[in-house]
């Protein structure tokens, strides 16, 4: 399995517009209705850094290819382009070695 890490250092008055522009257009839901990924979510730093990472789990790199060449992953991308302007961007694949999670009762 591979973790994605897309890492945004948006100006801090830019967070809020950010995670409107996801949460209204529903990327993380589309990215998972669109492909093979199991789990995406949206986060920002606590330090008020207005750091803001998106990580989605994969079951292999050719799932994730699979959404870098989707159609519909550009469609937002005038927007959210506009709203990072020059902010640092990066992003970054990860193997998965192991997995443990807590269970409801």
């Amino acid at each position: 399995m591979i973790r994605s890490v897309l890492t945004f250092r948006p100006a801090p008055e830019h967070v809020d517009a950010i995670l409107s522009l996801y949460r209204r257009e529903s990327i993380l839901q589309e990215s998972l209705d669109l492909t093979r990924a199991t789990a995406s979510e949206i986060a920002t730093a606590v330090d008020g850094s207005g750091e803001i990472i998106v990580t989605a789990v994969w079951p292999d790199e050719a799932a994730y290819q699979e959404w870098l060449d989707h159609p519909n992953r550009g469609r937002t991308a005038p927007e959210l382009a506009a709203l990072l302007g020059t902010a640092v961007t990066a992003g970054r694949l990860y193997a998965i070695d192991h997995h443990v999670s807590a269970h409801a009762h």
